[in-house]
């Protein structure tokens, strides 16, 4: 009768073969890196962008670019339509990681200004069609209380924000296209 092999045993026998792709793993770790990098400055208000930077600058030349991409991926992908009060603040601190990998280029700072110009926009628009929205409906009320169905608001009001989300979201997509092109 054969011998009944333990799991460690038969999952020593399947990993044994397995190669480790060293060049691989350090390039993943290092833009993880940057990604933490990034996100640990966005997420914390308490650190400091010269704490950032100085990391950041203490990379070789080669694992330079390699945590880049990480912290460019982790910058765009927190450049979204704001739908609270603190977007300034994460904004205004995405920008200052642009300026890190960068090094103040003006080109991508300039499209960084931009992109707040938009989305500023985007919150003024947001808040004309609801400040509008919200009149006609106080109108609708005064003029014929029992006329008023508030669903059928309710439903005009949703779908007209959720026609300018996709409208404001498509543009920024393009916008955050052109900055990824500059931050390579």
């Amino acid at each position: 009768m054969g011998r009944i092999k333990s799991a460690w045993e038969i999952a020593l026998e399947k990993t044994q073969d397995i190669e480790i792709d060293e060049a691989k793993y350090r390039t993943d770790t290092l833009e993880r890196e940057g990604m933490a990098l990034a996100g640990g400055y966005l997420n914390n208000t308490d650190q400091k962008l010269d704490v950032v930077a100085a990391k950041y600058a203490s990379y070789s030349k080669d694992d330079l670019a390699i945590v880049r991409r990480g912290m460019v991926s982790t910058i765009l992908s927190n450049i979204s339509l704001p739908n609270d009060d603190i977007y300034q603040m994460r904004f205004d601190r995405t920008t200052d990681l642009v300026n890190v990998v960068t090094q103040g280029d003006s080109q991508a700072l300039g499209l960084m200004h931009q992109i707040g110009d938009f989305l500023k926009q985007y919150i003024d628009a947001k808040t004309a069609f609801v400040d509008r929205m919200k009149a006609q409906i106080q109108q609708a009320m005064e003029s014929n209380p029992e006329g008023v169905n508030s669903s059928q608001y309710s439903q005009i009001i949703s779908q007209n924000l959720k026609k300018m989300d996709a409208q404001y979201g498509e543009a920024l997509d393009n916008t955050k296209q052109s900055l990824k092109q500059l931050l390579g």
